[in-house]
């Protein structure tokens, strides 16, 4: 990287940003739950985003912050409506490989790759995450939530290359205490309760436990037929449900916090989920490639035509068709097909061992972790009319141990130095039912193709920092992470279909072994001059491990070549300003950044031949600026304002990649000529996919007392707009979400001594229907790729909520 233009590009960004304003949506981090509301200057906001306690203020990071309450106060118990609170971050649930698309600044991990390690990775609770799944874990009992971005090599054990969002939750209170809530959605009939009960045991022992249990009956219509004829005589398909979007979820959590001597301190942490749904492809909706009204058949082979979807459409409204499979074909040798309705069933489990001991010298501590997932699940991307379906085992096991020392010199030099190892296994394996067929009699299925994949990895990690205070104000920081990564993958293919064991021929075998190391540095220059204000720059490297391709369809044509993928590297820098002013009244921080990402991770899906290719991009460039501010409002007593925006201009460089099915010359299909067509377009000097140029949010809180013993009534509002972004990997021109606005705001009445609340809780007023990734779908278009003419897909988008609407009722005791 050229460090003269990083930074040129850094100091411009600034002088561009200097006259906005945003916000650190954030509360104290204490342990008592739903706490009020935390007014910039009544109490300092502290973050771990360098595995310390310290005030926002002070930490030199670029970071978005939200407390506890706030999630409360707008009942946002999945990742998914935290998103909507952090300007530039796009999430979203995807139907394979990891199950979740999440975006952070333009930079994230296609959904479609089950062995790719995230780019914005997980931690919960100091527990590293990176799989994707962790997009379903309900959020509830949270002391906050912290969004870090740009890469992350120093502090949350794994490196990471696009930032990563650190949950913690509550911790046991010194006093007793419980709580209870209950409430009501309407537009997904959704009935909830969570509770908590904390508080000592003995004088050193103390302990929490927690939970939650939410079943909703699904926010989006199901538009498919109670019964539609299929394509074999004597099959037919139902309805999959009433409606699309239904969830039954429960979440259990259990900490205990022991002190056998001051020095001393001992914290387990458990918990388990479980969370049953119609599957990710519940949430699909169709959308028509080039503009068409109306949905295309299905095209699977010479003479296996078969006509659109009666009841689908071309557009996002919250209606679609959904139908169970023919029961038939899911009960005849169908792996995890159960019934041949579209389901989802996933379970995890994890514990999480803090010890830390004190000493005058240093300040140990260890992180040991436990964390297992399971997920069963079927799922369907073409409507009722043609049956694309897969069956899907997800099976990951994650034992882990950081050990740190942190030093306590008296002098001006300080040091953390520590390792962190981690060992897991994972086991996916998927059945294809993509082309109706009689039963094969000699293999006894319908299913198209099986395969069995995955992987074990270790990563072990060492790390170090020095700290060196060159005056009472200016502290210069630098250290690296040193890292190496060993992944043995797998895939075999299993007999499907008859009729295609040429095209995928059972028997199959591809293993891979992967090994690769990094030395990631940081360095960090920070600058106060007032105790409340901080200035800082730094520079920082970040990696993620590649490793071999377990989602690729097994052909004779496969190798291990084709499957392989390298690793991503991330460089480049920050600058920052953080400050508290006017009797910290008003808190505001901004941030230009630049960084460069090397051999970005990708993956693409080719819906006609039903294969996917993983490689990696050649450089994609991200920088830009945000802004967020706080301000309790002088002379207007329980009053506070507060914003955030982000401008991220982002940009693929010396990229060739494949095109989009159907996608013709004059359209860009104009790279990687075979055989008379061509196979690639030129990535270079265009936006990434979930990569909006500007994103933002205002919003205020204001608390009217009622009397003198506690009681009144808080309204919260805030208003969100995001710019548009292209939601395909390939980026379709077709496939843009347009710029929208989202509304969410809150009423609630406080008892005395906030012993009881009542509370009306609308998210998503304005009732956009977002897409947030998106998947071609197998034989319905996709052709002429490469060449004067094509017919480009249809899509199964994936699509946010909808209107929300809560009453909720809450006491505590």
């Amino acid at each position: 990287m050229k460090t003269t233009k990083q930074l040129a590009a850094m100091l411009m960004c600034s002088a561009i940003a200097m006259p906005g304003v945003a916000f650190a949506q954030a509360e104290t981090a204490t342990a008592a739950p739903a706490a009020e509301p935390s007014f910039a200057g009544s109490e300092d906001i502290i973050v771990t985003a360098r595995r310390r306690d310290e005030r926002l203020v002070d930490a030199p990071v670029a970071i978005t912050a939200v407390g506890g309450d706030t999630l409360a106060r707008y009942q946002a118990t999945r990742v998914t409506d935290i998103a909507t609170m952090v300007p530039s971050l796009i999430a979203g649930k995807a139907a394979s490989g990891s199950s979740a698309s999440i975006f952070l600044r333009g930079v994230g991990s296609t959904a479609l790759s089950a062995g790719f390690d995230q780019s914005v990775s997980f931690v919960i609770d100091g527990l590293p995450m990176s799989r994707g799944r962790e997009i379903a874990l309900p959020q509830f009992d949270i002391q906050h939530v912290e969004v870090l971005k740009g890469p992350q090599a120093l502090f949350f054990g794994k490196n990471t290359t696009g930032g990563l969002i650190s949950v913690t939750s509550n911790n046991p209170t010194d006093h007793f205490e419980a709580g209870i809530k209950a409430g009501y959605g309407f537009k997904a009939e959704e009935k909830y309760v969570e509770a908590y009960l904390s508080g000592p045991i003995t004088d050193t022992l103390s302990a929490r436990l927690a939970g939650r249990f939410s079943d909703s009956e699904g926010a989006f219509t199901n538009t498919a037929a109670e019964t539609y004829t299929n394509y074999i005589p004597g099959q037919y398909r139902t309805r999959n449900s009433d409606k699309r979007g239904f969830q039954k979820s429960y979440g259990v959590r259990g900490t205990i916090d022991w002190n056998p001597a001051d020095s001393i301190n001992l914290q387990l942490k458990a918990g388990m989920t479980s969370v049953e749904d119609g599957g990710p492809t519940d949430l699909v909706e169709r959308l028509c490639g080039g503009g068409r009204t109306t949905p295309l058949g299905a095209i699977a082979g010479p003479g296996l035509v078969f006509p659109p979807s009666p009841n689908a459409d071309c557009f996002v409204n919250g209606r679609s068709d959904s139908s169970a499979l023919p029961i038939q074909v899911a009960e005849t040798n169908f792996r995890h097909a159960r019934d041949g309705h579209m389901y989802g069933d996933f379970k995890s489990q994890y514990a999480i061992l803090n010890a830390g001991i004190q000493s005058d010298m240093f300040d140990v501590s260890s992180i040991t972790g436990y964390y297992h997932f399971r997920q069963y699940d079927l799922n369907n991307v073409s409507g009722e009319a043609y049956p694309a379906s897969f069956s899907q085992k997800a099976d990951f096991t994650q034992f882990s141990e950081e050990l740190r020392f942190q030093s306590k010199f008296s002098g001006p030099f300080n040091m953390l130095l520590g390792a962190f190892y981690a060992h897991g296994k994972f086991v996916f394996n998927t059945d294809a039912y993509i082309v109706p067929l009689p039963l094969d009699p000699i293999n006894n299925t319908y299913v198209t193709f099986k395969r069995d994949n995955g992987f074990q990895t270790d990563s072990m990690s060492f790390f170090l920092e020095g700290t060196y205070d060159i005056t009472e104000q200016l502290e210069l920081s630098a250290g690296a992470r040193y890292s190496m990564e060993s992944r043995n993958s797998y895939q075999r293919s299993l007999p499907g279909h008859i009729a295609f064991s040429g095209a995928f021929p059972g028997g199959l075998e591809l293993t891979d072994r992967y090994n690769d190391d990094n030395l990631s540095p940081q360095v960090t220059l920070r600058w106060k001059p007032q105790p409340d204000t901080t200035v800082y720059a730094s520079y920082k490297q970040g990696f993620k491990a590649g490793g071999f391709n377990i989602s690729q369809v097994l052909n004779p044509a496969s190798t291990v070549e084709s499957g392989r993928y390298g690793s991503e590297t991330a460089e480049g820098g920050e600058i920052g300003l953080r400050t508290l002013q006017f009797d910290r009244a008003l808190s505001f921080s901004l941030t230009a950044y630049y960084y460069l990402y090397s051999d970005l991770q990708v993956q693409f899906f080719d819906p006609t031949t039903v294969s996917l290719t993983a490689g990696n991009a050649g450089e994609l460039r991200t920088m830009g600026v945000e802004a967020d501010i706080n301000w309790r409002v002088p002379g207007v007593d329980g009053l506070s304002l507060r914003g955030a925006a982000a401008f991220n201009d982002a940009e693929y460089r010396n990229f060739i990649g494949q095109c989009y099915p159907g996608q013709t010359i004059a359209q860009g299909c104009d790279q990687l000529p075979a055989n008379g067509t061509f196979n690639g377009q030129d990535y270079a000097g265009r936006t990434p996919p979930k990569a909006p140029k500007f994103a933002g949010r205002v919003g205020a809180d204001f608390l009217l007392p009622l009397s003198d013993n506690g009681m009144g009534l808080r309204f919260s509002g805030d208003v969100g707009y995001t710019s548009s972004y292209a939601f395909t990997d390939a980026l379709r021109p077709d496939a843009w979400q347009k710029g929208y606005a989202k509304v969410d705001a809150a009423i609630s009445l406080d008892g005395p001594d906030d012993r009881w609340q009542v509370s009306l809780i609308g998210r998503n007023l304005t009732n956009k229907l977002v897409v947030t990734s998106a998947n071609d779908i197998p034989f319905m278009g996709g052709t002429g790729t490469g060449t004067t003419s094509g017919i480009v897909a249809d899509m199964s988008s994936f699509v946010d909520n909808p209107r929300e609407i809560f009453l909720e009722f809450a006491l505590k005791f």
